[in-house]
């Protein structure tokens, strides 16, 4: 069946992702946005943009159903339906569309019943129609539709009819965590965008519909369904955009793409701003994506360690690093801006339009900057002698830390670039017996399967674009598992038995993989080891938690309030934990400037138990201490947002505290001044207590609840806790 005529051709796209009553679904935009610009395209759906209309957060049902039926009118060859938001199913076994308004199991007026969806679809003179549904429980719409067991599967066979469920009747659908797609329009767009092996010609519904089913249940997803009716399965939307792959790349080359992808997503940030501009960065010191990305990645530290615009201003206009004549005072300004507004906004780790899937850590912007030195470092070494990398590590970047050092002595790429394939391995193996008891016991039989379903299942923060890591991941909770389940045969099988020379064999070639993976990890920074590690049970839902509270964090735009006057406060910045102190007289500002500059305030906690509904945190001086500044931070711990302040201090083991003072006029205007901001490093034992405090809080608000499921998109109970809640202040006070 050959590509629909396009000026008889007509597509609606509706999609919902802001919900009062459901989890919102920010990829659902996403999934809008791309589908339309591929069936626009010229060289892939060939639609005049006026037959491609989207309706994105639809107020009512008749809003939908009003596009629906005039799409369904002004169709002569094919008409395409899509949805994309959350599915419910009636008491009575109903499909129904949740829109923003939707209640689950009341008021389903509310949402749209997929009956009169149907009806109007079916009513269309188009003899082609497609209906694809992205949604849970998106396969009742199979029950009693195109080509199903009753009344209708006639009337759908002599009309041409397909539609495609992203799960089936008693599945939900995933919305993978940070994702820039829904794990099932995220398939079917890569589909349609870099095509499908082996199909000839256009690609017709069955054919995309085999390869994203294929795709989905690789990664543990929910295998989406279909149904068709005369030629249905025939229908073609789209050019098959497929090319022969290259070679498969090394481990080496994986990690490469991973380093010029954080790159490039840190210098989005900054793309329009002159001081970076083409020309304006020297090329001797490295190439300059990466010095640029290195000096965005750098502000970000310095801003969430309180400096303020006047000291970053100062270090960027004293660096080597531009072409004379250099940047001058309002575009180095600029810069440092744009840097903190995309810290304050989006955490400049975590923004779903480029850094989605990389892995970084939107608390602890030293963990990127330090990430990037490392590679600096190693890409230098390549070209120049050791003693001088060490001595521009120094000068250029201000590093003494022994991690970097260390660095420079770490394994070359070679561990990454003749990295072996295991399951290659076993497939070359001379005794096929050899071959298939490994593959056994990497799968579902010995238990790797679903090691890796549980390691993939851990990885809050995708990684999904780190492919080393993922592979390297992968592999290792596998050949772990494999090794337990051949030892476990091995203690079974007698001596001199014909098969245990197979067993060995095959736990020869694990074991080897196993060195494998440890050679190339040992070569890899400490976030990289970070994001590959096993998580505890408590971690995972730490996790959950964090990734709840920093989209919330994230997602709502607040600004910085003068505090009611002598109060000391906890709050955020960003996706960082920030605290204020006031100051009440002269006395007490002197005292500041002076600890300013010692530095060296301690922390300490008060609660009457693990379990104390209140904890109580004070900020002092060592002893007595010469400033006599004490501060007091009350945390409710029956607050679900306080609880989350006290989980991210704990994962970020320090919070930067600013001192304030306040003038009030003789017109009672109120005007807060900043005298300094102070760092206060927490320490690992006092972070795990409250680590330990904080996940005991929440438990309690919880209970039963635990981390994300794969690919989820945080903990749904503490959304639900935190969306009724009020969000923590901001107590950065602006620079």
């Amino acid at each position: 069946m050959g590509l629909p005529d396009p000026d008889g051709t007509r597509v609606v796209l509706i999609g919902a992702d802001d919900y009062q009553n459901f989890s919102d679904l920010p990829a659902v935009r996403n999934n809008l946005a791309r589908l339309a610009e591929l069936f626009r395209s010229p060289d892939v759906g060939g639609l005049p943009a006026g037959h491609c209309v989207s309706l994105r957060n639809p107020a009512d049902g008749q809003d939908v159903l009003d596009a629906v039926h005039q799409a369904a009118s002004e169709a002569t060859d094919t008409l395409v339906v899509y949805f994309a938001g959350h599915g419910m199913r009636s008491l009575d076994g109903f499909l129904y569309l949740a829109l923003g308004h939707s209640e689950r199991n009341r008021k389903l007026y509310k949402s749209v019943a997929f009956n009169y969806l149907r009806t109007a679809v079916l009513e269309s003179a188009a003899p082609r129609k497609v209906v694809i549904l992205d949604c849970c429980y998106s396969g009742a719409a199979l029950e009693g539709y195109m080509g199903g067991p009753d009344e209708f599967a006639d009337q759908a066979a002599i009309e041409g009819t397909y539609v495609m469920t992203a799960s089936a009747a008693t599945q939900a659908a995933m919305a993978p965590v940070g994702a820039h797609f829904t794990a099932f329009t995220g398939e079917l767009v890569k589909a349609i965008t870099d095509g499908v092996p082996d199909v000839l010609g256009p690609l017709d519904m069955n054919a995309l519909y085999q390869h994203v089913s294929r795709e989905l249940a690789s990664q543990g997803m929910p295998v989406p369904l279909q149904r068709a009716g005369d030629q249905g399965h025939a229908i073609t939307l789209f050019r098959n955009k497929w090319k022969r792959p290259r070679k498969k790349p090394t481990l080496a080359t994986l990690r490469e793409e991973w380093f010029r992808a954080i790159q490039e997503g840190l210098l989005w940030h900054v793309r329009d701003v002159p001081a970076l501009a083409e020309g304006r960065l020297r090329t001797e010191f490295g190439e300059p994506g990466l010095i640029g990305s290195l000096l965005v990645a750098r502000i970000a530290a310095r801003l969430a360690r309180g400096e303020g615009t006047a000291n970053i201003r100062g270090w960027l206009a004293a660096s080597p690093f531009f072409t004379a004549p250099g940047p001058n005072a309002d575009e180095l300004t600029e810069l440092i801006s744009k840097v903190q507004f995309g810290f304050q906004h989006d955490g400049l780790a975590t923004t779903v339009v480029v850094l989605d899937g990389l892995g970084l850590l939107p608390w602890r912007p030293e963990s990127t900057d330090m990430l990037l030195i490392e590679y600096w470092a190693a890409q230098r070494g390549r070209t120049v002698p050791r003693t001088r990398v060490e001595r521009e590590l120094r000068e250029l970047w201000d590093s003494t830390d022994s991690r970097v050092h260390a660095a420079l002595s770490a394994l070359p790429s070679s561990p990454l670039e003749a990295y072996p394939d295991v399951w290659k391995r076993l497939k070359d193996e001379s005794d096929f017996r050899v071959g298939n008891a490994g593959a056994m016991v990497l799968g579902e039989r010995g238990g790797g399967d679903r090691a890796w379903d549980r390691w993939m299942s851990t990885r809050t923060w995708s990684i999904l674009k780190a492919r080393h890591l993922v592979r390297l991941g992968g592999d290792l909770v596998r050949c772990q598992a494999a090794q337990r389940a051949l030892g476990r045969l091995l203690d079974q099988a007698p001596p001199g038995d014909e098969f245990r020379g197979v067993l060995e064999r095959a736990a020869k070639i694990i074991q080897e993989q196993l060195e494998h993976i440890a050679l190339a990890v040992e070569g890899m920074s400490a976030i990289e080891y970070e994001l590959l590690r096993e998580r505890s049970r408590d971690e995972h839902f730490q996790d959950g938690c964090l990734v709840t509270f920093q989209q919330h964090l994230l997602e709502r735009y607040r600004s910085f309030t003068p505090f009611p006057e002598h109060v000391t406060t906890h709050g955020t910045w960003g996706p960082l934990p920030w605290w204020s102190i006031a100051l009440h007289d002269e006395r007490e500002q002197l005292a500041a400037q002076e600890l300013l500059v010692r530095g060296g305030m301690q922390m300490s906690i008060t609660a009457k138990s693990r379990d104390a509904d209140e904890l109580v945190i004070t900020c002092q001086e060592p002893g007595s201490g010469p400033s006599g500044i004490t501060a007091r931070l009350r945390f409710d711990l029956r607050d679900a947002v306080h609880a989350c302040e006290l989980l991210l201090l704990a994962r970020r083991q320090s919070v930067a505290v600013d001192f304030l003072t306040e003038h009030i006029d003789e017109w009672d205007d109120r005007e807060v001044t900043l005298i300094g901001t102070l760092p206060i490093d927490v320490g690992s034992d006092l972070g795990t207590t409250l680590a330990d405090i904080a996940t005991g809080a929440l438990r309690r608000l919880m209970p039963g609840a635990s981390g994300p499921a794969i690919y989820h998109d945080g903990v749904p109970a503490l959304e639900r806790l935190i969306k009724s809640s009020r969000l923590p202040q901001i107590c950065r006070h602006p620079r």
